[in-house]
């Protein structure tokens, strides 16, 4: 008797169990009303800078307890908020740690390879260079092959980096970059703002007195680089690939700066202030993307609000881009 209960309880446990477990099966569409949920409600902004850091050349989910990240679904995130936000226009950076880092492996440099493909094909308006991204970026910007490098990968164009250190036979990308975007909530649509984006990296820290030369010191170029940028532009911001305290201390020495986007701050989501700028954080391992909105009152003033959204399941992959996700992992299976 005693053995019959007790094995009718663990039944009734394993069921228990098994109810709360399961997962619980999505009706069709909505995920997607779960997405524009997350998007939230059109508020007017004029503007939205949509960012990422930290995909050190994977292109697919991320290897976490709850796989996030992903070319597929950083590509159907913007075009889901594009669709939604019809007009609020788009910039799109990469705040830098994009590539693998190690070069002269011949999978780390197809991984390389497949990166700057992507963003050629989904291009990414502003690419900052992380001091591990130089050792790739050299090889684009090699001046031997350029012309026609430049042909195949376009992404090269939007590369910038304040403090990188080159050799004369590279051509170094710009310190910085000006966009003009146009909208119909930028001034009335009467004319366009002009948004400018100083790229640097922070060293590493070897220790020992040794001097990390890959870049030159982050805060000098900085200072340099902003007093020209900010001539150019009417909302200045600083992309820098590095961790929370020293994008705090780049906000406090450079007043005239706007933004800044910290690549490298661990995960450190909310946002700060510090001198007069808006200090907002990419996620590691490109796992979230960053959304930072731009809105202009009647009398010209600008400010900014800022969120950030797990690539999880609930953001539509694109079809395409999960497609060639898909092709590059065969090219890398194939060289294993």
């Amino acid at each position: 008797m005693l053995k019959r209960t007790f094995s009718t309880l663990l039944v009734l446990v394993f069921l228990c169990v098994c109810a709360a477990t399961q997962t619980v099966q999505q009706k069709p569409g909505e995920s997607q009303d779960i997405f524009d949920e997350r998007l939230g409600a059109d508020d007017g902004a004029a503007l939205a800078i949509l960012f990422g850091a930290g995909m050190r050349g994977n292109l697919e989910l991320c290897d976490c307890n709850l796989p996030r990240g992903g070319l597929a679904r950083r590509v159907g995130y913007v075009e889901g908020f594009k669709k939604k936000f019809k007009d609020t226009p788009v910039i799109q950076v990469e705040a830098g740690l994009f590539s693998f880092g190690t070069s002269g492996y011949p999978i780390a440099d197809l991984q390389n390879a497949h990166v700057a493909r992507a963003y050629s094909r989904w291009p990414v308006d502003v690419i900052n260079l992380s001091r591990d991204d130089l050792p790739f970026a050299r090889k684009l910007l090699a001046r031997n092959g350029f012309d026609e490098r430049i042909q195949s990968f376009p992404m090269i164009k939007n590369l910038v980096s304040a403090n990188g250190v080159f050799a004369s036979d590279t051509n170094a990308p710009a310190a910085y970059v000006v966009k003009e975007v146009a909208g119909p909530r930028i001034y009335g649509g009467k004319k366009k703002l002009r948004v400018g984006f100083i790229g640097l990296a922070a060293r590493s820290n070897p220790g020992g007195g040794v001097v990390d030369a890959t870049v030159s010191d982050m805060f000098q170029a900085a200072t340099r680089t902003v007093i020209k940028a900010r001539k150019e532009c009417d909302v200045l911001v600083i992309v820098a690939h590095c961790e929370l305290n020293d994008a705090l201390r780049l906000a406090a020495e450079n007043l005239e700066a706007d933004v800044v986007i910290a690549g490298d701050s661990g995960g450190i989501f909310n946002p700060r202030r510090a001198g007069n700028a808006y200090i907002v954080s990419a996620a590691p391992g490109n796992i979230r993307e960053g959304d930072l909105r731009l809105y202009i009152d009647n009398d010209g003033q600008i400010s900014f609000k800022f969120r950030a959204t797990d690539l999880d399941a609930l953001v539509p992959s694109d079809p395409d881009a999960a497609a060639f996700v898909e092709t590059a992992r065969a090219e890398r299976d194939r060289l294993k």
